[in-house]
């Protein structure tokens, strides 16, 4: 699928189908810079008018409203624009569109997270479990952001829009319940368990290690991870796992020889077979996305929607996904906690 034709969302994350959901708003980006789209302070408009020409109707949502009142315009999330602007009947794009991978970081860029209230939101997620949102997407257990709270997209290319988020919600596969860890193996000493809605995994007795890994097997995919640690740490999102000496895995961590953040991807007697070098993609305090994409020996990485490492490696064709807790008492207050895994075959 080509993610950069899905146009759902356009203006970030706001409260706009439910207090009850409202983030808290950051003073600035918490990754420390500007959204894609920013534009010099000496350029910026007044206002959306100048979009509003030919999207008229964007002027009446709530996620164009509520992101006006703090003086965030559609030119913050999509650049200026100006080529799509002179060009729109020729087919010419925006400066800026967004796939699903990169939709919670840009959202997290300038919200807070969790929600103020996880309960209600819960709740709210339950009652409308099932229904379908304006924007074509269904709410269910493997939602982000602008599944629930994203309003618009481009009128004209709506059906079209719709067909394929609906092809591409029914291809993806949730990997965690919520609930427990059913379809999952805990596989060493470390301790796995899931509290408030997410799995955390910690080191178990005299600073054990473990993995925990799905039942299952997956091949060719694109999966999602959000995830947040303690430091310091050392863990990653194993991958086409099928033992300790045949995987990859996408780590999280902070290595010294040679440098490496979080993103690498590293394989049992390779090391790493490419290396992500800048560590200010890392939020360590927060939340943060990683994305990884195996289809045959084609091997990529995303954190926080930015590409970090890409590799062609023949080790491992096909295997589980999991998560691993390192050893040893450096990393004794190492914490990883996740909230969401989801897996869409390719």
């Amino acid at each position: 699928m080509n993610r950069s034709v899905i146009v759902l969302t356009t203006l970030g994350f706001v409260s706009i189908i439910v207090p009850a959901c409202a983030l808290q708003r950051s003073s600035a980006p918490r990754s420390g810079h500007a959204p894609p789209g920013q534009p010099a302070a000496e350029s910026r408009p007044a206002d959306n008018s100048r979009c509003l020409t030919c999207h008229a109707g964007f002027a009446r949502e709530s996620l164009s409203q509520s992101h006006l009142r703090h003086h965030t315009l559609c030119i913050d999330c999509h650049g200026p624009s100006t080529a799509h602007v002179q060009g729109a009947a020729a087919g010419v794009q925006a400066d800026v569109l967004f796939g699903r991978s990169q939709v919670e970081p840009f959202c997290t860029s300038c919200h807070e997270t969790p929600h103020r209230a996880p309960g209600r939101v819960a709740a709210w997620a339950r009652d409308h479990r099932g229904q379908v949102r304006p924007n074509g997407w269904r709410i269910d257990s493997a939602n982000i952001c602008t599944d629930c709270h994203g309003e618009h997209a481009l009128k004209p290319k709506r059906e079209a829009i719709v067909k394929q988020v609906a092809a591409s919600r029914q291809a993806s596969v949730p990997l965690f319940n919520g609930r427990d860890l059913t379809g999952w193996i805990a596989e060493g000493n470390a301790a796995w368990r899931v509290e408030n809605g997410m799995i955390v995994g910690t080191q178990g007795p005299g600073n054990a290690a473990g993995d925990l890994l799905t039942e299952a097997s997956y091949r060719d995919f694109e999966l999602t991870v959000t995830y947040r640690v303690v430091w310091p740490a050392n863990s990653g999102v194993w991958f086409r796992y099928q033992g300790p000496g045949k995987a990859y895995q996408a780590d999280i961590l902070e290595y010294t020889k040679p440098v490496a953040y979080s993103g690498t991807i590293y394989c049992p007697g390779k090391l790493f077979l490419a290396i992500n070098a800048d560590k200010d993609l890392v939020n360590r305090e927060g939340w943060n996305t990683l994305t990884v994409r195996a289809q045959g020996d084609h091997l990529q990485v995303w954190l926080n929607g930015s590409p970090v490492a890409e590799a062609r490696d023949s080790t491992s064709d096909t295997g589980r996904i999991g998560f691993q807790i390192h050893p040893g008492k450096d990393f004794g207050p190492m914490k990883l906690v996740v909230r969401r895994i989801v897996l869409q075959p390719l």
